[in-house]
């Protein structure tokens, strides 16, 4: 796209500012990471102005974009797990909790929730990382979003039958994880379960 006016300028910034929400869904269902899916957005649409290219649709734009976010998210997470496999010195690991502590999620003297049993969130968000990148994006977009299936299709770059079934079978996978007993009440993996 040229930008050599300042209106052609700011209605390239507008069409990308309008998709970052839905772009950083995507980025966030890859990455598993809200915080780093904004960065990749930002280094998506910085791509996006070097390429300078024209487009007369919407959809075909956002579709483009929501494409080089995929790949930059995609990169993010292979230099991610490769920085993630330094080995650790088991001295330097200090266990916090005891058997009491991690059965227990009340405080019996108090009542209170105890401080090291996780929330739902937390179940949620690790049964979320046993899902697929792509098909975590398409969930993503289906109930944060609320995206029609032509909608994730058309970001994705994906058959919307493709979409539709991966959705389903998403909601179908994180139903299972969280009410198997593979997830024990603190959020955590059972030390034999498949991660």
């Amino acid at each position: 796209m040229s930008t050599d006016s300042t209106g052609t300028a700011r209605h390239y910034a507008a069409r990308c500012t309008g998709a970052a929400p839905r772009l950083a869904t995507i980025a966030a269902g890859i990455t598993g990471s809200k915080s780093d899916a904004e960065d990749i957005v930002q280094q998506a649409i910085a791509i996006a102005i070097e390429k300078d290219t024209e487009f007369g649709s919407e959809g075909h734009f956002i579709g483009w974009l929501a494409g080089i976010v995929r790949n930059c998210a995609l990169n993010f997470r292979r230099k991610s797990i490769r920085r993630n496999t330094q080995p650790t010195d088991p001295s330097k690991m200090v266990s916090v909790e005891t058997a009491s502590e991690k059965d227990n999620p009340v405080d019996r003297g108090t009542g209170a929730l105890n401080p090291l049993q996780r929330s739902f969130d937390d179940q949620v968000q690790l049964a979320l990382e046993q899902i697929a990148p792509n098909a975590r994006s398409c969930l993503l977009l289906r109930t944060v979003e609320e995206l029609s299936y032509k909608e994730i299709a058309e970001l994705m770059d994906i058959p919307e039958g493709t979409a539709m079934n991966l959705v389903h079978r998403s909601k179908k996978k994180l139903r299972e994880l969280l009410t198997s007993d593979e997830f024990r009440g603190d959020g955590r993996r059972n030390e034999g379960g498949k991660r």
